[in-house]
């Protein structure tokens, strides 16, 4: 057995040093070869978004490098597509349409030899900056626009939104240009900051690598919506334990936080659970913490928890901007950790929440109604190469999202709010028990 096992090993050197020598003996072809190589012979074409797949019979020439495509793409540059001398096919990618192409296969050999080209004649499926163009959609939202698309075959392409308004500021007529590029597989945008009474005109048009390009697509007229921020002023936070349309209010001053201040207009991203940071201006809603309410202890904190806030008056609200806090004693902390707001191993700030209007009586601790739910979000972490400022940045401008993301409106008319949270940034599992500011916008509505 020993002797076989040893025979085995020596025929599997032998086997691969014949190998070793065949890779050195077609590398080491001369450059002055001068004999082209046989072309492939072409099998079949699997049809592909923009392209194609090429299958074919590789040429005998123990020369051989590659089996390449070329065409001209509408850009005017030679595009090229290659395989290694041992793939049974390649793929070409970036004719404009679904029309009928013709491209050339051919071979090349160590020496640099191409052969005769062969023409491969197909009609490719629909390519995707096509695809995108069509369900690319652009709808009015409040002093913005608001751009989405899906990209089903991820594939990179870049959008183009031209639009023209009138400033309200200032009266001068814009024309600008906002450009998105990505192969994600559904996008959404805000072009933001549009301050015009009058309508916005919008125009689209959407192209890939190769140059390929829609047709301008004509949007229309958008008349923005607006709101305001309400009035801070008038709110009033519940107390911990209170009962609405059977959810109960959280506790949120666990840990030197301050529930009432969640909403005083103050941001402070120096807030530390173990109470040396500014108490008068986070909230904090610990799980561990187990108020008194009427005399009994209560875990008012279980997951998922609520905050209830009454507006003070009537209102159809339209946004929600939530700003995390820092859960980290500034005295001690490194530069680094501030990037921290987002961070997977930050159990204490809100990864997602569910939103509910009151649709009752206008006492609704002692009255009857229920909570409609608006809308679950889910905050998204920054890119992957957002740096540590880049990530502060985001967090104090806080994390906006609207009542109705992919229609924007308002909700109907409401005097109370619920946020619900659901999770903090780990796995966006259970979690997030702090928070520095919530701002809520919309329209009075008496």
């Amino acid at each position: 057995m020993k002797n076989l096992g040893k025979i085995a090993i020596l025929l599997l050197f032998a086997v691969a040093g014949f190998y070793s020598c065949e890779e050195r003996d077609r590398f080491a072809i001369s450059s002055d070869d001068s004999v082209a190589p046989a072309p492939p012979v072409l099998d079949t074409v699997w049809r592909l978004p923009g392209g194609g797949r090429i299958f074919y019979k590789i040429p005998a020439d123990r020369d051989l490098l590659s089996i390449e495509a070329s065409f001209t793409a509408t850009n005017g540059k030679l595009t090229k597509s290659a395989a290694s001398f041992v793939a049974p096919y390649l793929e070409v990618f970036g004719l404009p349409d679904s029309l009928e192409h013709t491209i050339q296969l051919y071979a090349v050999d160590v020496a640099g030899n191409k052969s005769a080209s062969v023409p491969v004649t197909f009609s490719p499926l629909e390519p995707a900056y096509s695809k995108v163009a069509k369900v690319l959609t652009v709808k009015p939202a409040f002093d913005a626009l608001l751009v989405n698309w899906e990209n089903e075959l991820m594939q990179d392409i870049t959008v183009y939104v031209d639009f023209t308004y009138s400033d309200s500021d200032n009266g001068t007529e814009r024309s600008l240009t906002q450009v998105y590029s990505s192969r994600k597989p559904a996008e959404q945008h805000f072009i933001k900051d549009l301050h015009s009474q009058a309508p916005v005109s919008v125009k689209v048009r959407v192209e890939d690598l190769y140059g390929n390009r829609s047709e301008t697509i004509d949007k229309g007229q958008m008349q923005l919506l607006t709101d305001v921020e309400l009035d801070k002023s008038k709110f009033k936070i519940f107390d911990a334990g209170v009962t609405i349309g059977g959810a109960v209010m959280g506790y949120g001053s666990s840990y030197g936080g301050n529930i009432k201040a969640l909403c005083d207009g103050y941001i402070d991203y120096l807030a530390a659970p173990n109470g040396n940071g500014r108490p008068d201006n986070f909230s904090f809603f610990h799980t561990n913490v187990k108020p008194y309410i009427n005399g009994v202890e209560t875990n008012v904190n279980a997951y998922p928890w609520n905050i209830f806030i009454d507006l003070g008056d009537y209102y159809e609200l339209s946004r929600i901007v939530t700003n995390q806090m820092w859960d980290l004693d500034p005295t001690t902390a490194k530069p680094t950790d501030l990037g921290r707001f987002y961070a997977t191993d930050n159990p204490n700030n809100i990864g997602a929440y569910n939103m509910y209007y009151w649709d009752g009586d206008e006492d609704a601790v002692n009255g009857t109604g229920t909570w409609v739910h608006i809308d679950s979000v889910k905050i998204p972490m920054p890119s992957s190469d957002m740096g540590v400022l880049d990530k502060i940045r985001q967090a104090v401008a806080g994390d906006e999202a609207l009542m109705y993301p992919n229609n924007p409106t308002y909700t109907p008319r409401t005097r109370y709010f619920r946020y619900q949270v659901q999770s903090n940034f780990m796995n966006y599992g259970n979690g997030g028990i702090g928070m520095s500011e919530l701002t809520l916008y919309g329209k009075k509505n008496q």
